[in-house]
């Protein structure tokens, strides 16, 4: 399976795999683990990538999860919030404390709504650790979630520049990468690292330590946070003292595992993206490498844009994100070596506040979803990029991102627009004008992509409207509309014709349509 990249975890717990019906019809659901990983970009001065954090975080969650699961503790585990507070000159794609409280509120809303009640935040940066504090508690308050927070110093590792226990995470993150890391360039730049919280605005320059052992490392801190998480499942819910003692977890494998686990390869890429995307992926570089990138200003950076929302009883609720990740595999290895193309991190929960009442979907509001481009495309600008696309695979996400690329143009002198798709599949007048949700196009792009996820046998035929109704006021595509909620015009959350699709087609419109946006993205090249 190539889609596990939405959240690096055992798929059985990932939130992004599963249809809207698993979570209404749950049994567990007032015990079930909700796990939100929010995960930083920064340059922590180990001569690793700027997603470190996302490679170590998600291999200890998958592997702690796993435990959890053979242990029969309930998990969702959802797709990482990459976007939060990036206080230094060390720090990348951040957003204001406001939005990123204002996200992370939605995002537990969203949690909530599911019928869920206890929500763990898993924080790997050592600069989020009191934000997070403070929107655990709000979220407890304001919510009535039951919220709890786990920082990776807890687990005995840490990215703090003032912590003895970074040289274990950079032994972590290079055995998962399966490189040495990188020798850094940039002097450290601290002051007053005794009066809390001390300005580190760039880490000190640490050698690797030869004699640590990232996968015994490894294991050790996984182990303890399948503890923790034990621990948390068995505490009582909200209002209620009926505590129980925590499951008996398995013990950790005597023998190295990395290399045979499906989720914790020996080369982390294949666990978060394909190798071809990767090299294309900013995060992915060392701030050296970043910093000496050539040509920014004639290069395109690609934003996805996608959801986490219902798409009927048959497909799971991440389709929207992991088909804007599935083009994206399948386009960027059909340019040629030397296109100045780059893709940023993922946007990847949506305004899907149309598909509320059906659990699973998490969604965010316009609000959110302006300031969080706006933020992305403030930081890319002053990393002197000037040529921005949207590759957006959510339609309720358009409107926002419209209006928001015209402010972009304006106030930051970008040139930005979206990346529409140059292709249109063989289908059904009736399909093309009114099949928009889960029906032919999406069900058959998940057949070929992520066939694991889709269970035709749920599969069913539900259109909005008709070609030949009455009149001319319709959902979408006429002369007059009217605002809808899914609820309003679909019994299943499917619009479409979905037992129409096939494997064959969806492999087929992969690979002619990424043949198609490959040639449109060579077009737009500055």
């Amino acid at each position: 399976m190539s889609t596990t990249w939405l959240a690096a975890a055992d798929p059985a717990t990932a939130w992004a795999h599963r249809p809207w019906t698993d979570f209404a019809h749950a049994p567990d659901r007032e015990r079930t683990l909700a796990i939100l990983p929010v995960y930083g970009f920064a340059d922590h001065g180990l001569g690793l990538p700027l997603d470190a954090e996302e490679i170590a975080g998600s291999a200890l969650l998958a592997s702690a999860s796993s435990l959890a699961a053979n242990a029969a503790i309930p998990l969702r585990i959802l797709p990482p919030l990459r976007f939060s507070l990036a206080p230094y000159p060390s720090t990348f794609f951040g957003i204001d404390p406001e939005t990123a409280h204002d996200h992370l509120r939605e995002i537990a809303a969203s949690v909530r709504a599911a019928g869920l009640t206890k929500l763990v935040f898993f924080v790997t940066s050592p600069w989020h650790e009191e934000f997070i504090d403070a929107a655990s508690r709000d979220t407890r308050v304001d919510l009535g979630l039951q919220t709890f927070v786990i920082n990776l110093s807890g687990l005995a590792l840490d990215f703090h520049p003032a912590s003895d226990r970074r040289a274990h995470l950079q032994a972590i993150v290079a055995q998962l990468l399966g490189t040495a890391p990188a020798a850094s360039s940039l002097p450290a730049d601290i002051a007053d690292a005794t009066f809390r919280p001390g300005n580190f605005r760039q880490p000190s320059p640490l050698s690797p330590d030869t004699s640590l052992d990232g996968t015994a490392l490894l294991q050790s801190a996984a182990q303890h946070l399948a503890r923790l998480l034990a621990e948390i499942d068995a505490r009582a819910s909200l209002g209620r003292t009926d505590h129980r003692s925590p499951t008996s977890l398995p013990p950790t494998p005597p023998s190295p595992t990395l290399s045979s686990s499906p989720t914790l390869s020996s080369s982390a890429n294949s666990a978060l993206f394909p190798a071809a995307y990767r090299s294309r992926y900013l995060p992915a570089f060392t701030r050296d490498a970043l910093d000496s990138l050539p040509d920014k200003a004639r290069t395109l950076v690609i934003i996805p844009t996608g959801a986490i929302e219902q798409h009927g009883h048959h497909l799971p609720v991440g389709v929207d994100a992991i088909l804007g990740q599935a083009w994206l595999a399948h386009t960027l290895p059909k340019l040629p070596a030397t296109a100045r193309v780059l893709v940023a991190p993922p946007i990847t929960f949506g305004k899907s506040n149309e598909h509320t009442g059906f659990p699973g979907t998490v969604t965010v509001s316009a609000k959110t979803l302006r300031r969080l481009l706006l933020a992305l495309a403030t930081q890319l600008h002053a990393l002197g990029f000037r040529h921005l696309a949207l590759l957006n695979t959510h339609g309720g996400n358009s409107a926002v991102l419209v209006y928001t690329l015209r402010e972009i143009q304006t106030t930051l002198g970008l040139r930005a627009g979206m990346l529409n798709f140059p292709f249109k599949p063989e289908t059904s007048r009736q399909e093309a004008e009114y099949g928009f949700h889960g029906g032919e196009w999406e069900t058959s792009l998940m057949l070929g992509c992520a066939p694991e996820l889709v269970h035709m046998d749920k599969s069913l035929c539900e259109y909005p409207a008709r070609l030949d109704d009455p009149g001319e006021l319709r959902p979408e595509n006429a002369p007059a509309i009217f605002s809808w909620v899914t609820s309003d015009i679909s019994k299943t959350g499917v619009m479409g014709d979905a037992p129409a699709a096939t494997r064959e087609k969806g492999l087929h419109w992969l690979a002619a349509a990424s043949t198609a946006l490959a040639r449109r993205i060579e077009e737009l090249l500055p």
